[in-house]
């Protein structure tokens, strides 16, 4: 049958009505979904004030509130996890890690807090895995891959480590911490000389961290380097004149340089240490002498023995 013009006309007009609504009901939804997105997001940001604040256990309620309005949200779950983990409530925690990869295998946070929790329980080998991938998820991240070489190191992979860190430190040249964990590797792979370069660079970095100061010292004690080391002695002793470790640590490094009236005096100046200094001071002994071994023997030491430290005599010969 003939539509008459004015039937057609109406059913033309009712198309465009149902288009018209059709297109509302679809931006009123997609209003909706950006909505309740936004206010997830608000949830989430709530609960990192309340962990800011102390309040954990306001925060996981805030972070449940997100990840219920958005599952598939990797960063959601993933600040859950890590406050249930404030809470030592690592199965949650896990939990929460596995479904946040599960539901977006391209998201390196929650790998990196699952990586966390592995080195928490001595897991390194877990953990290597996961810091892994999300160093390939994100290689510009310095701080995943410093997670890496880290962990690496933990596991004696003292090779693999080091290149790691090559690549931390040309992402974040001016880290001071960064260029001193890779001055403390380059010693531990015997690697003096590049240790002491890299260990320079962060006493630079960081003038007022007086542990920087001794390290430096103690590896350019190895290699002979006297004028220098005794030179960041005395900075960081300005720093912490009433430090007995460091007065101990600067007295051998006057005996080693010949000065033995100044490393005499030195001593009388610290005193006798308690259990911790000794040990401090033992642990820098044990190693100058393994980096001097490393540096072929170069450390140019005057004499074989250390001055003693105090009554108790057991910081003596090394």
């Amino acid at each position: 049958m003939e539509l008459r013009p004015r039937d057609q006309h109406e059913r033309e007009r009712a198309a465009r009505h149902n288009e018209k609504m059709k297109a509302e009901d679809e931006q009123r939804r997609h209003d909706d979904m950006a909505l309740q997105a936004q206010t997830a997001y608000l949830r989430m940001r709530l609960g990192d004030f309340y962990v800011r604040s102390g309040k954990t256990n306001r925060a996981i309620g805030e972070y449940r509130h997100a990840v219920k309005m958005d599952q598939r949200n990797a960063v959601f779950r993933t600040r859950l996890g890590d406050a249930y983990l404030l809470k030592d409530m690592v199965d949650q925690a896990m939990r929460q890690y596995r479904s946040a990869i599960k539901g977006d295998p391209e998201a390196a946070d929650p790998r990196v807090s699952l990586g966390d929790v592995y080195r928490r329980f001595g897991m390194n080998v877990e953990a290597v895995e996961q810091y892994r991938i999300a160093a390939k998820l994100e290689p510009t991240r310095a701080y995943y891959r410093f997670k890496l070489a880290d962990t690496l190191a933990a596991v004696d992979r003292l090779p693999e480590a080091v290149e790691e860190m090559r690549a931390v430190v040309s992402l974040a040249p001016n880290d001071a911490f960064y260029r001193f964990r890779m001055g403390d590797l380059r010693l531990r792979v015997g690697e003096v000389g590049e240790a002491v370069a890299e260990l320079l660079r962060a006493t630079k970095l960081a003038p007022y961290d007086s542990y920087y100061l001794i390290r430096y010292a103690i590896a350019s004690l190895a290699i002979g380097e006297f004028v220098q080391a005794i030179d960041a002695l005395r900075s960081a002793l300005r720093m912490e004149p009433r430090n007995r470790c460091y007065q101990v640590l600067l007295a051998d490094a006057y005996a080693d340089a010949g000065l033995e009236e100044e490393a005499a005096e030195m001593l009388v100046d610290a005193g006798e240490l308690d259990s911790y200094d000794m040990e401090f001071v033992g642990r820098r002994r044990l190693e100058l002498n393994r980096a001097e071994h490393d540096a072929g023997g170069h450390g140019g030491r005057r004499n074989g023995r250390r001055p003693t430290a105090g009554a108790e005599g057991s910081l003596g010969a090394r």
